[in-house]
């Protein structure tokens, strides 16, 4: 069986908002989300810029929300209510169908520095002061790292396949993919999918900190983010959640629901050089891309625009720029391309990142309009593509990639297309 795959419904929970409405005019109108971050713990930590969520503003917005009388972590406040307004988008709220199943890339679980000092004693570290303290253990860091999947599907009642994605940075672009080809091959026929992170704490951006992955400059305050850029320094780490709502072409048509755009192929793959870096000629990515193609049918000659990893760093956006070259090489089409990276914007949500990036590509096609990389004042020499600098752009578009590329080498590429019945 091979059922063309739609997209329905879209959720978001940022930086730049809570609905899919207000982010897109904000990514539209080049605003950024990016401003002073500090952890509550310490003072003077290296990393002085993020994309947070302002928790206070979500909490008021979403204080009726029964979902959220439970603990939990911060990352799955952010993916359930990006799921809420996905199924809100798509028609479904309180109407969510038989086999309907949820895929997420969550990441790492949080943690709660103070939970981990219960650990200390007179001897040093040992389960057993843990054990003896465990009442004292913070109740919404308790769940594990398949949590958030497992919480969508109960909380809206998914009784459908539900999956949980554990690929770093490219996560919840898994969790997308996975999801059209469940829907494709004829598993089920809605899915909702994409991804929450919450790496703003302590621990997490102290380990990331340790392998050099975030921008410790202030050289440039909220214009830190500057992917493709000569002076950019290193990835601005955000929060947030985002999801989609994926169904069968006939089961969307046959409700009336409204069709955003077309998920048409999902190309996976792993650099198989190093951890913490990419393949310096991108040649896992290229490959991602090239599989993401020939599972749509399509010529890179169709391909009109690439929502980018572009992460800021200065490996990453070397490396996606010459698998991009490399992928569109035939006749200059890399010329033609228009490029942008939603980081830039939004900062870097880590295993969450796809999902939002996804939504941009989707309404790009929709809307015809083309979001802009921000911050793109001196573009390395090494990195000459068309990054849509500072403004958006009108540009009617038929079929685009959204790449995310993770630690570990983990890449995957999605291809969507202007729906057309």
């Amino acid at each position: 069986m091979s059922n063309r795959v739609v997209i329905t419904g879209l959720g978001v929970v940022s930086a730049l908002g809570y609905d899919w409405e207000t982010f897109w005019n904000a990514l539209l109108a080049g605003k950024s989300g990016i401003r002073p971050w500090q952890p509550d713990e310490v003072e003077g930590f290296p990393v002085q810029y993020a994309a947070p969520v302002d928790l206070a503003d979500f909490e008021r917005t979403f204080a009726r929300a029964a979902e959220l009388a439970q603990p939990m972590e911060r990352r799955s406040r952010f993916g359930l209510m990006a799921a809420r307004g996905a199924l809100a988008d798509a028609g479904l709220a309180g109407k969510v169908r038989h086999n309907t199943g949820v895929a997420v890339g969550s990441g790492v679980p949080e943690r709660c520095s103070a939970d981990m000092l219960l650990a200390l004693g007179p001897a040093g570290p040992r389960w057993e002061n843990l054990y003896a303290r465990r009442a004292e253990l913070n109740a919404s860091m308790r769940p594990g790292n398949d949590h958030l999947a497992a919480l969508v599907a109960r909380s809206y009642g998914c009784d459908g396949p539900v999956l949980n994605f554990s690929t770093a940075c490219a996560g919840a672009a898994h969790a997308i993919g996975s999801s059209f080809r469940m829907i494709r091959d004829g598993e089920t026929d809605c899915m909702l999918a994409g991804g929450a992170d919450s790496v703003l704490n302590l621990m997490t951006m102290l380990g990331l900190n340790l392998i050099g992955a975030p921008s410790t400059s202030e050289d440039h305050g909220d214009k830190l983010c500057r992917p493709f850029d000569s002076a950019r320094s290193g990835f601005v780490a955000a929060e947030g959640g985002a999801m989609l709502v994926l169904e069968s072409e006939r089961r969307a048509r046959s409700r009336g629901a409204r069709i955003y755009a077309e998920i048409c192929g999902f190309g996976s793959s792993l650099d198989a050089y190093r951890v913490t870096a990419p393949h310096p000629e991108g040649r896992g990515a290229a490959l991602a891309m090239r599989k993401a193609l020939a599972d749509a049918g399509l010529q890179p000659g169709a391909i009109g625009y690439i929502n980018a990893h572009g992460t800021s760093t200065p490996l990453n956006d070397v490396a996606e720029t010459r698998a991009i070259k490399s992928v569109f090489a035939d006749g200059g089409h890399y010329r033609k391309l228009m490029v942008s990276a939603s980081k830039s914007q939004i900062g870097h949500m880590i295993a969450a990142a796809g999902a939002p990036e996804c939504i941009a590509t989707v309404l790009a096609l929709h809307a015809g309009h083309v979001p802009p990389t921000l911050n793109l004042d001196h573009p390395d020499p090494e990195c000459d593509l068309d990054y849509v600098p500072h403004l958006a752009r009108r540009a009617p578009i038929q079929a685009a990639l959204s790449n995310s590329f993770g630690f570990g080498g983990l890449n995957v590429s999605l291809a969507l297309r202007r729906y057309q019945e």
